[in-house]
């Protein structure tokens, strides 16, 4: 943990730096507040101050009691020579920490005069800050974001087409990437990572239990049993502080049950295997209390990192992120076994360029180092992220481990994104908002199927 904090801290101070060292926080512009910092990142406030004094012993930053945190007003930095591009990305993110250095090396071997400056912006208001950022006149030439902020644009004419940009991985991308990623005939998005959802386990536990390991075409009963006989008290204090399984209640989790139940969501509320993949979950939580629920956004495997859940559904970009924080904890990846049809969501990672940016051929450039067939296998083999490349995962991953996280060529077009899945954010905003109660344990999900149900068909 100690590890992990340092980790934290480091990082924004980074971000921190770099965004003053660019300009993009000016001499005498106030920073945010610790309280907006700790919201916008994700941190601690130990963590914030901890990067706020390291700022300070650099002369970067003033502090004044009472007012805030500032930016020195002595503050002079030199101006660059070399071509900048400038890249905006959402933070925090495990692929952004681990890997855009290294597609940096690569892009300068080609274009040692270009000054790659990477300026990270808070993820929950990633558009906000787009948006102000150019109405105080910082131009950006590249975007990198995930799948959710890429589905929030409504101005698709903002951005350039990569069409030609992408010619060279296009026979290489996985059809869903690239579906995913146009908008109105347009290819507007270039993805760089992605990750179906899928299910990882324990090892250790299992054997230390002596209960059977998953096999590939284990059943939901098998799954039941397995988290019920892993769910212990194992210190004999009479609380159970061992789960069988970690539930997450981020939509990217909980929504995979369903689709392996056949629920579609085109017609939302009125599906009978809906209330039954609910009632499944709220019996798991609270019924049989095999399964300990993981409410925090910024780290959904919580529980399974300390060795007190035994399995939980991931993303090879959570794993990464593990290893870059250096977690030890053993897994092994597991079929999904919750229902009939072997369908789960995905995650990605992504670059957007701007229609007004200054310069789009290095932005191109950059893209194009970041989808090649070497930065691929470097970041998969160093950091272990999946590629956008099929022939890069069929390299470094073992088949059996592509079948059973649904990325064999005839199981690939089963991972969907929640977009495809519910192209009406409103929808997925209804089932975020209105679920806290069910997910307390204080609603049925009968209860809370026949609420959502009047509140998605309630004349406007």
């Amino acid at each position: 943990m100690k590890r992990e904090n340092q980790f934290r801290y480091t990082r924004l101070a980074g971000i921190l730096r770099e965004q003053i060292l660019s300009g993009y926080i000016k001499p005498g512009q106030y920073l945010l507040s610790e309280n907006e910092l700790c919201k916008h990142y994700e941190m601690s406030r130990t963590s914030v101050r901890k990067s706020l004094n390291e700022l300070l012993q650099e002369g970067l930053i003033v502090k004044k009691v009472g007012q805030g945190t500032f930016v020195s007003p002595d503050l002079v930095v030199e101006e660059s020579q070399r071509k900048i591009l400038r890249i905006w990305g959402a933070m925090p993110s495990y692929f952004a920490d681990s890997c855009i250095q290294s597609i940096i090396e690569v892009f300068h071997q080609d274009n040692p005069n270009v000054e790659v400056k990477f300026i990270g912006m808070p993820s929950n208001d990633f558009w906000e800050s787009v948006r102000s950022s150019k109405e105080q006149g910082m131009e950006t030439d590249l975007l990198y974001m995930t799948d959710t902020h890429f589905n929030e644009i409504n101005l698709e004419e903002a951005f350039l087409d990569l069409q030609e940009v992408m010619a060279p991985a296009l026979p290489d991308l996985y059809p869903s990437l690239i579906e995913a990623c146009t908008r109105n005939g347009a290819l507007i998005g270039a993805p760089v990572t992605f990750s179906p959802i899928y299910l990882v386990y324990n090892p250790e536990l299992f054997d230390k239990y002596g209960v059977k390991h998953p096999e590939p075409n284990w059943t939901r009963d098998d799954f039941l049993e397995a988290a019920k006989l892993l769910t212990l008290d194992t210190d004999g204090d009479g609380i159970v502080d061992q789960y069988g399984f970690s539930m997450s209640s981020n939509s990217t989790r909980w929504i995979v049950l369903a689709l392996q139940n056949g629920v579609s969501f085109s017609q939302p509320f009125q599906q009978e295997p809906l209330r039954e993949t609910l009632t499944f979950i709220h019996d798991m939580l609270y019924r049989h209390r095999t399964a300990v629920l993981n409410q925090r956004s910024s780290l959904i495997a919580d529980a399974f990192l300390h060795h007190k859940a035994a399995m939980v559904m991931t993303s090879a970009i959570e794993l990464a992120g593990w290893q870059n924080e250096s977690y030890t904890v053993p897994y092994k990846v597991a079929s999904l076994p919750f229902g009939e049809r072997k369908e789960t969501l995905q995650i990605a990672n992504m670059f957007m360029i701007p229609a007004d940016t200054q310069n789009p051929e290095l932005a191109a450039r950059f893209i194009q180092a970041a989808q090649s067939p070497e930065i691929q296998e470097m970041n998969g083999r160093s950091a272990n992220f999946l590629s956008v490349l099929e022939s890069v995962n069929e390299m470094l991953w073992d088949s059996s481990i592509l079948k059973s996280i649904n990325l064999q060529s005839d199981t690939s077009a089963s991972c969907r994104f929640l977009s495809q899945l519910m192209p009406d954010p409103l929808v997925l905003e209804l089932l975020e908002e209105e679920m806290g109660l069910f997910w307390s344990g204080l609603e049925s999900p009968a209860l809370t199927l026949d609420r959502l149900q009047t509140l998605a068909y309630k004349p406007q």
